[in-house]
């Protein structure tokens, strides 16, 4: 395989990950329909800054801080499921619908919270470098020039960004969001559940290896 072949493999079993439903998908769904367009862009501008750090640290053969460090990997898990079990809770505790606008202004705080968050999201499963290690086990080698690894890792985050921007713009549109309206406590909840859930599998893994160690 040459070097060219080698990036475009890369990026492109990166992207047949979209198709797996998981707590990445649901925060920028969630962000996009309650929070409107940009809301969307910026919690999904978080998980593709999440994913290149991750990428980043597979490709510079770096994994091993964090997958052979023992209690770093473990001290991930456990902060990244109390996180996603935290915001889990908080939307489950959805009282009443929020007021949406499709158009409403957000402030750059409210922006940096949203990416924060998507970022946060996507950093609390360290085993997410696991998988970018294994897939350039399979792509690429160590003879593989080092302008193709740059390309793999820009086509990675580009490839999550650009996916997720699609994602937000077309939740962002009236239709879907007068839909959501209607529906947003129990769908709200609903999130809630599922980011608890990923949430919480964090948790005890983090827990039992640590315990096991």
């Amino acid at each position: 395989m040459d070097a060219l072949h080698a990036s475009i493999a890369t990026v492109g079993l990166f992207a047949l990950t979209f198709l797996i439903p998981g707590a990445n998908l649901l925060v920028v769904v969630q962000s996009s329909l309650s929070g409107g367009r940009a809301a969307g862009i910026a919690a999904g501008m978080g998980v593709a800054a999440g994913d290149g750090i991750y990428a980043g640290l597979g490709l510079c053969g770096m994994s091993a801080l964090i997958t052979e460090g023992g209690t770093l990997f473990q001290a991930i898990k456990i902060l990244g499921g109390a996180y996603l079990i935290w915001f889990g809770i908080r939307l489950f505790r959805t009282r009443t619908p929020l007021a949406l606008s499709s158009d409403a202004m957000a402030t750059v705080a409210t922006m940096l919270g949203y990416f924060t968050r998507g970022m946060v999201t996507d950093l609390a499963n360290p085993q997410t470098v696991l998988f970018f290690v294994s897939i350039f086990a399979v792509t690429l080698t160590p003879d593989t020039p080092m302008w193709a690894k740059g390309a793999s890792w820009i086509g990675i985050v580009a490839t999550s960004l650009l996916w997720r921007t699609l994602l937000s713009v077309a939740l962002s549109h009236d239709r879907v969001r007068r839909a959501y309206e209607r529906a947003q406590v129990p769908m709200e909840r609903l999130a809630g559940i599922a980011l608890g859930a990923f949430g919480a599998r964090l948790l005890i893994q983090g827990i039992s290896h640590r315990g096991g160690g």
